[in-house]
Order: C-alpha cells, then structure tokens, then sequence
C-alpha cells in the first residue's frame, strides 16, 4: 500500500509539472506566431492583431502608446509618413517563457531583427529585445497587453 502511494504521489506531482509547463509552450507558439505574422503582413498588423485593447507600448524614441486607438494611430499616421515602411521587416524569437501559476499571466522575452531596403539600394538592419506580457483571453488564446523594446547599441 505504501509503494502504491509513492507511486500515485510520483503520478500527481508529474501531472502538476505537465500542466505547470503547457502556459509556457503556449505562450512561446503565440510568440512564434505573432512574428510570423510579422513577417507575413508586417508589424503593424501582427502588432494589432495581438494586442489587447488596454495594451502599454513602449518602443522607439516616440512617448509610451496606452491604449489601441492610440497604437492605430501612431500606426496610420508612420505608415502614411514613411514610404519605406512596406520594405521593413521585423521579426523576433523569444529565449524564454515564464507563466503564473494558473496560465492566465505570462511574459516572453528574446531579441527582434529589422531589416529593410535603404533607397539607395543598400540595406538596413537594426537588432534589439524585447518583453512582452500575455494575458490569456476568454477563447483560451493569449493577447499581450506590455510590449517593451529596445535597441542594441551600433
């Protein structure tokens, strides 16, 4: 009796670790797909497909964007001053995951490329990090909600 409660005490503690981890994949395949969506569309609609609507941004040399309709139309407004915008691309891998204990909360962190095409014809490329918060959302999906960047120093 006493064998077949270590074992079921072995079984209950594994099980705790398997469902401690899946937040963690998860949060890394929303990452992953949250580049290659990047990568596909541009950032500017990865960025808003993925963003909650109380999202914190913080990237560049421009103020905090606190909110969606802020981010759309910083978003619009850089797109309509920046012919070249439609020749970057950005895209990142995340280094590590971390999750609460529930799943509902996690971060990503890792590094991001830009490249694109200098009118000139020579090419541009600029690397950094980032870390962003996830919030799991009511269809089960995670959405960030802080997205902090920035640049390594040329």
């Amino acid at each position: 009796m006493r064998r077949f409660a270590s074992v079921l005490l072995l079984a209950f503690a594994a099980a705790l670790a398997a469902a401690g981890a899946a937040p963690k994949d998860e949060l890394l395949a929303a990452d992953q797909a949250f580049s290659a969506m990047s990568v596909a569309k541009g950032a500017h609609a990865a960025f808003l497909a993925f963003m909650t609507d109380d999202v914190r941004l913080y990237q560049g040399a421009h103020p905090p964007l606190l909110g969606r309709a802020a981010v759309e139309a910083f978003y619009a407004d850089a797109e309509k001053n920046d012919p070249s915008y439609q020749a970057q691309r950005l895209e990142w891998t995340a280094e590590e995951a971390e999750a609460s204990p529930d799943g509902m909360l996690g971060s990503t962190r890792g590094t991001w490329l830009l490249t694109a095409k200098l009118p000139e014809g020579g090419a541009f490329k600029l690397t950094g990090y980032y870390v962003t918060e996830w919030r799991r959302q009511p269809d089960g999906r995670y959405k960030f909600c802080l997205d902090i960047g920035g640049a390594d120093t040329p």
